[in-house]
């Protein structure tokens, strides 16, 4: 009768050790990705670096410009208004295309305005610029009816005082849209209502300009 026994173990032959787990290959594979990271790091800042090395940095530069501004005179009794000065009466004066000459000033009680006198007042007075307008522009003037010249007569206050209306209906005065051509001069009176006491010290004129930006010149009258 037979039995299925395990036999006995031979004499002097130990039982095989446990596997044990392979831990050189671990940290040799740990060792090469660390290394494999290092590599991919420094690449990238040296890319980093090349990138920062070729592209300059801008550079900005700033210009200082000086510029001198011309102090206005505040004082009083100075002319608000810029003014191109050095003119006296008998000397011709330009701005712009119009040339004015001033030949006399009067002053009067009345004046004759188409053919009959007309009064002053008690408490006023007529000045009276008699001049010599030449035109050197490129167009014709109405120095009557139109406003080819602005001007104001100015007394020592500063104050600035409008022509009469209808300068056509002066004695002597060009007739109402009577053109002033080109090269051509006429005689011209810009007359003045002002109060009786006031004491005139010059009179300012410029071209019309639709701008407004021309700056008007000034004449001497005192």
């Amino acid at each position: 009768m037979s039995h299925n026994a395990t036999p006995p173990p031979m004499p002097g032959f130990p039982p095989p050790p446990p596997a044990k787990k392979n831990h050189t290959n671990t940290i040799i594979i740990g060792s090469a990705a660390a290394t494999i990271a290092a590599i991919v790091a420094a690449g990238v800042l040296i890319a980093s670096n090349r990138d920062d090395e070729a592209t300059p940095t801008p550079t900005v530069t700033v210009t200082v410009i000086e510029t001198e501004t011309a102090e206005a005179d505040t004082s009083e009794g100075a002319a608000t208004t810029d003014q191109s000065e050095g003119f006296k009466t008998g000397e011709e004066a330009t701005n712009g295309g119009a040339v004015v000459k001033i030949t006399k000033v009067v002053e009067t009680d009345s004046i004759t305005l188409e053919g009959s006198q007309k009064k002053a007042g008690s408490d006023a007075k007529f000045v009276t610029l008699k001049t010599i307008v030449k035109n050197e522009g490129q167009s014709s003037m109405d120095l009557t009816c139109s406003l080819p010249i602005v001007n104001a007569l100015i007394d020592d206050q500063n104050r600035r005082f409008d022509t009469i209306e209808d300068l056509y209906q002066v004695a002597g005065n060009p007739e109402c849209n009577a053109q002033l051509q080109p090269g051509f001069k006429d005689e011209m009176q810009f007359v003045y209502r002002v109060p009786k006491d006031t004491k005139v010290t010059a009179w300012e004129f410029s071209e019309y300009d639709l701008s407004g930006e021309t700056t008007p010149t000034l004449i001497d009258l005192a």
